[in-house]
């Protein structure tokens, strides 16, 4: 009965967080090397892996919002997962030395503080996409969720394959979140969407950068 009740009558109940077992936060991944980019890269590679998860529709997936707003904090696991309302949290960190790429992430049970997963990625940066689709994977793995073949290719669908386009659609982003209640909002704005249209040439078919560049015609 005990067996029975722990597979079919537990899987989707509240854990101490008061969260759903498959519910999960990606904090932004922590930019280890100095580059002037290096930041809005790690940004970036934190947010096509919480694009990539948010297509799999048995996770439950904090909002970019919510997540970057515990960004540079340091705070316990525990409680970032309480106050997100979710029961486990992926963070993690990048390194960039030239056209080489060092990603170490990691997925956390909040009740314990215990990791359910952890890898470490030696590629080349042209890579990222690979990174970031296998880190996505790995978590849904991690979660007893099951991957079919449409949620795989919706999820290859999300990423983002060029890494410098996510790095001026990162330098947008933040110009676009300083504009707003600014002074010179319109003129920010503009800037922010030559940073969106850059990232537009290197990849075509970034939907972010379009919507985020229609604010400023509206």
């Amino acid at each position: 009965v005990f067996l029975m009740i722990d597979k079919f009558g537990m899987d989707d109940q509240p854990t101490a967080t008061g969260a759903t077992e498959q519910s999960v936060a990606v904090l932004p991944f922590v930019a280890m090397s100095r580059g002037p980019d290096d930041e809005y890269f790690a940004d970036g590679l934190t947010e096509e892996i919480l694009n990539s998860l948010t297509r799999v529709p048995d996770l439950l997936v904090t909002a970019r919002t919510s997540s970057f707003h515990f960004k540079g904090q340091e705070l316990p696991i525990p409680e970032i997962a309480a106050t997100l309302g979710v029961a486990h949290v992926v963070e993690g960190s990048v390194r960039r030395d030239g056209d080489r790429l060092r990603v170490t992430a990691q997925l956390i049970r909040a009740a314990d503080g215990f990791h359910l997963w952890s890898e470490n990625y030696d590629r080349k940066s042209e890579d990222t996409f690979g990174v970031q689709t296998d880190i996505a994977e790995k978590i849904a793995l991690a979660l007893d969720v099951v991957l079919d073949d449409e949620q795989r290719a919706q999820m290859l669908e999300t990423g983002v394959r060029n890494p410098e386009a996510f790095v001026a659609f990162q330098k947008g982003v933040e110009l676009f979140d300083e504009a707003h209640g600014s002074a010179t909002m319109l003129e920010s704005l503009r800037e922010a969407n030559m940073r969106f249209d850059e990232a537009l040439l290197l990849e075509p078919e970034f939907a972010d950068a379009y919507i985020y560049g229609a604010d400023y015609y509206t």
